[in-house]
């Protein structure tokens, strides 16, 4: 998602950064709803911008080139493809600049569906998120025509609601977003229509992000993971950058990145220099300084706003 979808759904767009190196921001979620919708946007991305967010992600490639970095998977797009993402993935697509590039994006967060449904219901319907997370479904030509009239018509009911009011078909659009859940769990019963990469770059850059994904906590560098890989240096850092439109310490400090986020969501009474460490940081005020620009406050201050929530959650049990 990038500045113009984050406009689109209402949260902060990526400041400027003043290293190279740096991590642009990872989007902060403003949510109008519990269901945010992007249809059919051709607005063109500002480079490739990684974030996550807590909430799951359909996403709905329709046109263009594009490969998509997903988790520890590239994925080269082809038109028709739905992608199905987990909370707090890491993500960036790489559309090519040539031809316009066309999606059609859901944000939802998992709880409405168990307030919607018997829990039961609810985690059959969700299964495929969290289950089989992050996985690229290419759909069939009917498949297609099926999911794009039943998005056609969810679009024009989130735009009576955005127009009208909250109220404005909010349940006709809560039954035909449960109608687009309940046909992507149909469809994931079956072959979900997997490929390999068709290129020998793809496949390159699939080893790297494998071998980081598998070692971004040890010390890393680029002539390490290139002699593990048994490509050349240059090659390498050429390769990554034209298939996946970032660096590959752009990449790697992302992943570090998220994964503190996380370790502080999950256990926010650890401290920020465990955190740092156990990320694969040496330094502290490295982690530091690349956190803030990222999230736009210091670690510790994400690590307290995490503990908070935790504590609200609990006092709301009891």
């Amino acid at each position: 998602m990038g500045e113009n979808e984050a406009a689109a759904f209402n949260v902060q767009a990526p400041s400027e950064l003043e290293e190279a190196c740096v991590p642009a921001p990872v989007h902060q979620s403003q949510w109008l709803s519990p269901v945010e919708m992007l249809y059919r946007n051709d607005a063109p991305m500002a480079g490739a911008q990684f974030h996550s967010h807590p909430y799951y992600e359909i996403y709905y490639f329709q046109g263009g080139e594009c490969n998509y970095l997903i988790g520890d998977k590239l994925i080269a797009l082809k038109p028709g493809d739905l992608i199905l993402m987990h909370g707090m993935t890491l993500h960036c697509s790489n559309p090519s600049p040539h031809q316009p590039y066309v999606r059609s994006i859901l944000h939802f967060e998992p709880a409405m569906i168990g307030k919607l449904l018997r829990p039961e219901a609810a985690a059959h319907m969700l299964q495929p998120f969290e289950e089989l997370r992050n996985i690229r479904l290419s759909l069939s030509a009917a498949q297609q025509d099926e999911y794009e009239a039943l998005l056609a018509q969810l679009h024009v009911l989130y735009r009576a609601r955005k127009t009208e009011g909250a109220g404005a078909g909010a349940d006709r659009f809560t039954f035909r977003f449960l109608d687009v859940l309940a046909l992507i769990r149909e469809w994931c019963d079956g072959p979900t229509g997997q490929h390999e990469h068709d290129s020998l770059k793809e496949r390159h850059v699939q080893s790297v992000v494998s071998y980081i994904e598998e070692n971004y906590a040890r010390e890393l560098t680029l002539d390490m993971i290139a002699g593990a890989l048994h490509l050349t240096k240059p090659y390498l850092s050429h390769l990554f950058k034209e298939v996946t439109g970032t660096t590959v310490f752009k990449y790697l400090y992302n992943r570090r990145l998220n994964q503190a986020k996380m370790l502080f969501r999950l256990e926010p009474h650890r401290s920020v220099s465990d955190v740092c460490r156990t990320v694969g940081f040496r330094h502290l005020a490295h982690f530091s300084r690349l956190f803030k620009a990222a999230e736009g406050q210091s670690p510790e201050q994400y690590r307290k706003g995490m503990a908070m929530r935790g504590g609200l959650s609990a006092s709301r049990e009891a």
